[in-house]
């Protein structure tokens, strides 16, 4: 009896210190070299994600995941863009840009690698300082002045700060350049709740920020006359968001689209570990590693495989996602192989070991003591 009576006072302890009012500033942004690892949800399970208000309780726990990705935060210089956003550091965000038809006869308009850009404005603001597009094959930096920037966030971030801001980010003009990009507008954020959220990754402490960009992205191609030069869309996004103290990302967020004054959602993710592996036990035909060992390990792992006519590449990783090992096993040609991979360099914890070849990949959790 007395141990319910305890556990009971501990529960409500915690849950009294999730209740809490917390307060974001710039300390709470990712830097350089960051790495945070997310679950994408299917939108039929994305919850009643407007409600809000103080000392609320949202739970999205019945999410539904369709994937996992990895935000990566890397310096301007392992991007193609360094040359326009040096100092700063940025996050591959699209691998092409989906835009209207363009009607420009045998000119080839594309907008591929696009990279966003960020800084941290002191501890003011956390702004984007631009894009990296190669637009037809062309790298370029999509860039605004100090006071044209884009803040995201305007700190510090309590429960009822409304912030407002203008921004406008332009492509370099260049002689070789056939063409210019433009992007301007302005952006609302508002702290509308705070309180405690759950969802497949745990409970936290949180915010609830909503922040709508209203922009217009314009193109012109230097080719053609004038009048018929310049073609513009509108590009209205809004994103709901969850912000906790230690996560870097939204815990959670949905972000859509404003169309004819509507809200429509076209992604929700959530903050997570890393949720799929396939064990060794696991009757499969075809798998890459018949098994590991030991298991727990100390200072090496041992991996039989499966004859392969090709090399199978390994990473580890450890459970938020990030890569600390790669090799390749060359030599696959026998019925069954083994390989001895040198973990001595860890340090004791759980891992997830990948391999893979072309059309094949799998993942086999292990821990080193």
């Amino acid at each position: 009896m007395i141990k319910k009576i305890l556990f009971n006072f501990i529960v409500l302890f915690s849950l009294g210190d999730l209740q809490a009012q917390i307060t974001i500033t710039s300390n709470n942004m990712p830097v350089s070299g960051d790495t945070c690892r997310y679950s994408s949800a299917r939108l039929s399970s994305i919850g009643n994600y407007t409600a809000t208000g103080a000392n609320y309780f949202w739970d999205f726990s019945t999410l539904d995941s369709t994937g996992q990705g990895i935000r990566k935060f890397v310096p301007s210089t392992a991007t193609p863009y360094s040359l326009f956003f040096f100092g700063k550091y940025g996050e591959k965000t699209m691998d092409s840009l989906p835009i209207p038809a363009i009607p420009l006869g045998s000119y080839n308009l594309t907008f591929k690698n696009i990279y966003s850009f960020y800084k941290k404005n002191g501890t003011s603001s956390f702004n984007a300082v631009g894009q990296g597009q190669t637009i037809s094959g062309i790298p370029l930096g999509i860039t605004a002045t100090t006071s044209n920037e884009d803040k995201l966030y305007q700190f510090p971030l309590q429960y009822l700060n409304r912030d407002s801001s203008t921004f406008f980010f332009t492509t370099p003009t260049l002689t070789v350049v056939p063409f210019n990009y433009k992007k301007h507008g302005y952006r609302i954020t508002e702290v509308d709740g705070w309180g405690t959220i759950t969802t497949p990754y745990g409970t936290d402490s949180c915010i609830r920020v909503v922040t709508t960009q209203y922009s217009t992205d314009t193109i012109r191609i230097n080719a053609l006359p004038a009048g018929f030069d310049r073609i513009g869309f509108p590009n209205y996004v809004r994103s709901y968001q969850w912000l906790s103290l230690n996560e870097k990302i939204p815990f959670y967020e949905v972000t859509g689209n404003l169309i004819a004054g509507g809200f429509v959602p076209t992604q929700a993710r959530y903050r997570d570990r890393i949720r799929y592996w396939v064990g060794i036990n696991e009757e499969e035909k075809n798998l890459l590693a018949i098994s590991i060992f030991p298991n727990p390990s100390n200072n090496e792992l041992h991996i039989i495989t499966q004859q392969h006519n090709q090399p199978i590449n390994i990473q580890i990783m450890d459970i938020q996602g990030k890569i600390l090992m790669q090799n390749v096993l060359h030599t696959n040609t026998q019925i069954v192989n083994k390989h001895t991979i040198d973990i001595s360099d860890l340090a004791g914890g759980m891992y997830i070991l990948n391999l893979s070849i072309a059309n094949q990949q799998q993942s086999i959790k292990f821990s080193k003591q």
